[in-house]
């Protein structure tokens, strides 16, 4: 009976699902299996599991299909009796007196068919008894009674989501991951790998010396010596991890290994960010600006000899771009241009405008307006040693893993001298004056 051999194959299937499942789990604990290997043993325990599913909505189809075969032999029986009984009377002599009680029998069979045909078009459903767990439930028949008359549902209770959650599925949908909202500032200064923990980069600062003029044979005037000025760097250890444990790994089919790596790479960026506005800012005297576009002009302009402006980049906090963006000039047009070439995305005055949060300038507030000025890869240098992240296992006794990142560098304020800061507070701070042309 096909039944039955649908039976047996899901006996089979069930079995075969609970093996897999089992090597699955083996394949978490095992260092030879790769997540490829665990993904593609997840990918065919979901594919026995439909094929589960399919087999037991076809032996429910098949069932449903054998009862109602039965209903319908019950049926055509009840219609078949009475032509037999028919038959056989016409070929038997008439008994008055069993024509007589027939007649009678039949007659009251009718009257009750009758009956209960007057009950049911009068709704007479409400009257029948439902007995459920040894109780009458009367308010039951009676609101069931109530929707085929009406079609609608009155005062009724029963078994409400609360009461199935447990075996209610769920799906989780694939994890998605927000964007950092920032330009990220490690790219934009200048990075140099050392390999001791102290050192020092000579520079060699410009001369203002001249040539003399020279008599034949006479003696020839010697020059000032060149200054150096030396950077010293003198390396930091920073380190950060998370630690997972082997039942997270064992339960979980996302990869969180994958995971918490990328989350390393962004504690480092965060760590630069923090580092890069601090040498930028550390011991630079705020200028207090209230025409701020007349303010760095003459920062390009004046403050900043011609190479370093030309090689300068304009940091500013959020609030101080949104002023700018704002603002236009004498001619109607915006002053921040756009810019695709720019990392960052817009130019001001010529020069790439690089957009950091409120509060990532120290000490600073939202609504703060603070604008750094400087050729970024000639103030500020990241004297680096060496970047390892990996992966550590504890010796099993415990059973977890832990990613981590180890960092040897430091962040140095080069040339103090080429770093302007303006400041101001938001209500205080116009971009363009009134009487500008």
């Amino acid at each position: 009976m096909k039944i039955e051999k649908l039976k047996k194959d899901l006996a089979t299937k069930t079995a075969e699902l609970n093996t897999k499942k089992a090597e699955i789990r083996s394949f978490t604990e095992s260092e030879d299996k790769t997540i490829d290997e665990v993904k593609a043993g997840m990918t065919e325990i979901k594919e026995k599991e439909d094929e589960i599913k399919e087999i037991r909505s076809n032996i429910e189809v098949l069932e449903q299909a054998s009862a109602l075969k039965v209903e319908e032999k019950r049926d055509d029986s009840d219609l078949v009796a009475p032509e037999l009984e028919e038959n056989s009377a016409d070929n038997e002599e008439d008994d008055p007196e069993k024509l007589k009680t027939e007649t009678k029998s039949e007659a009251e069979k009718d009257k009750k068919t009758v009956k209960d045909e007057e009950k049911r078009d009068a709704g007479g459903l409400q009257d029948m008894k439902l007995k459920v767990g040894g109780e009458i439930a009367d308010k039951k028949v009676t609101a069931f009674a109530d929707y085929l008359k009406t079609g609608e549902v009155r005062d009724v209770t029963g078994i409400a989501l609360k009461d199935g959650k447990v075996i209610i599925p769920e799906t989780i949908l694939t994890p998605e991951k927000e964007v950092h909202q920032f330009p990220r500032l490690g790219s934009l200064v200048r990075t140099e790998s050392v390999t001791t923990t102290t050192g020092k980069l000579p520079i060699f600062n410009n001369s203002t010396d001249l040539l003399t003029a020279h008599t034949e044979y006479g003696q020839t005037t010697k020059n000032a010596t060149p200054v150096i000025t030396p950077i010293l760097w003198d390396l930091k250890t920073y380190t950060g991890g998370y630690v997972f444990s082997q039942e997270l790994i064992s339960d979980s089919s996302y990869d969180w290994q994958a995971e918490l790596q990328s989350r390393l790479i962004e504690l480092r960026d965060n760590t630069d960010d923090s580092l890069i506005i601090t040498a930028l800012t550390d011991g630079i005297k705020k200028t207090t600006s209230t025409y701020l576009l007349g303010d760095l002009k003459k920062v390009l302009n004046v403050t900043l000899k011609p190479q370093d402006s030309a090689a300068a980049s304009i940091v500013m906090s959020q609030s101080a771009y949104n002023l700018f963006d704002m603002a236009t000039d004498a001619m109607g047009r915006p002053l921040l241009q756009p810019n695709v070439t720019a990392a960052t995305g817009y130019t001001l005055l010529g020069k790439t405008v690089v957009i950091v949060d409120d509060k990532l300038f120290p000490s600073a507030s939202a609504g703060d307006v603070n604008i750094v000025v400087a050729p970024l890869k000639k103030a500020v240098i990241n004297f680096k040693l060496t970047e390892i992240t990996g992966q550590f296992q504890d010796t099993y006794d415990i059973w977890y893993k832990q990613l981590g990142i180890f960092l040897r560098q430091n962040v140095v304020q080069a040339s103090k001298d080429l770093i302007v800061n303006l400041t101001g507070k938001l209500k205080a701070v116009t971009v363009v004056q009134s009487t500008a042309v």
